[in-house]
């Protein structure tokens, strides 16, 4: 297999996109606040900024976590920010489901839900009871993604059936996501999840722009 850009392969995606889906599936704990400035996290981001495609919202997002730092509360601070972009209407947020966006592919000829319900089962994944969310959330096209991205490391006779689901998924999520980043930064009056939804969309762009074979 050989890497989608130097230094930076479907280990690399199923990682990030795995961070990413816990980012957006609920709101933040503190340890995943914590987990923010570890070495771990920031040994990720030294590999992403040098790519040019990711650089900027790299720095922004860096610059994001450094301005959280100076935030009093800022679990709860964030809890609230969440709660007033994922879970409010839609005229003042940017709601985490495909469904409330106008699906820009001609491919989709089903509902958003019955789409992804589609590729899960396919890719042998199941929504988990405790999660609540329908199966078109933001966080699940992602951890879609995160799965798809592991088994093609080990990937033998089904390799080609995982690349079509790949590229399903990621034409799916790439058909509204532009559009969610734009209401998080006009929304996002903090810019924390501003500057996460703007790396998922360019890392995502990164991964469709040079689609493995």
């Amino acid at each position: 297999m050989q890497d989608q850009v130097p230094g930076l392969g479907s280990p690399h995606y199923a990682c990030l996109y795995a961070w990413l889906s816990g980012s957006f599936a609920r709101e933040l704990s503190d340890v995943q606040i914590a987990e923010l400035t570890s070495p771990e996290l920031v040994a990720w981001l030294a590999v992403l900024e040098p790519i040019p495609a990711l650089t900027t919202p790299v720095v922004q997002f860096k610059q994001a976590v450094q301005t959280l730092q100076q935030r009093p509360d800022a679990r709860l601070e964030l809890a609230a920010d969440f709660a007033g972009l994922f879970l409010m209407t839609e005229k003042s947020a940017a709601l985490p489901y495909s469904s409330c966006y106008q699906l820009e592919s001609s491919r989709f000829k089903q509902e958003p839900s019955a789409q992804m319900k589609a590729l899960l089962a396919q890719s042998g994944m199941a929504v988990a009871s405790s999660f609540g969310e329908p199966e078109d959330h933001l966080a699940l096209v992602v951890e879609l993604l995160s799965h798809l991205n592991f088994a093609l490391t080990e990937a033998g006779d089904e390799r080609r059936e995982l690349l079509e689901l790949r590229s399903e998924a990621l034409v799916h999520c790439m058909s509204w996501l532009p559009e969610f980043t734009q209401r998080c930064s006009s929304n996002d009056n903090f810019g924390f999840y501003a500057a996460l939804s703007g790396l998922l969309l360019a890392l995502m762009r990164l991964d469709a722009s040079t689609p493995m074979q």
